[in-house]
């Protein structure tokens, strides 16, 4: 059985650096293995914003673990943080996934959240 999903709260919701955007983007993951070899993946996100994404990954990740990401139509790739990793069970999984730096245009969305700002200096 599985556990029912929960709502968040408001203060869950406006405590969010960036707006959320529903959409399908794909993506190619990275993930170092031994050495200096990478586990390629491509995969979906489902849920995008400024500072990451939530995507499916059949690969088994950890909270914590680096990853780099590529948008499939761009040329640009972002490394990245697991924020939630993999549950156990085979196939694929939500992963969570936060930029080692904000990337507001790195989804190339063209009307972004208001909230959805550059870092300033």
């Amino acid at each position: 059985m599985t556990a029912p999903r929960t709502t968040p709260s408001r203060a869950a919701i406006s405590a969010r650096r960036s707006e959320r955007v529903v959409a399908r983007f794909m993506v190619k993951v990275r993930r170092q293995t031994e050495g200096d070899a990478f586990m390629p993946e491509v995969t979906h996100t489902l849920v995008v914003n400024a500072h990451g994404a939530l995507i499916y990954l059949v690969m088994k990740v950890q909270q914590n673990e680096l990853l780099a990401i590529k948008h499939v139509n761009g040329r640009e790739e972002k490394h990245s943080r697991v924020v939630r990793g993999n549950k156990e069970g085979a196939g694929q999984n939500e992963v969570a996934i936060e930029f080692t730096e904000p990337a507001p245009r790195f989804w190339h969305i063209d009307f972004p959240p208001a909230d959805w700002k550059p870092l300033q200096d």
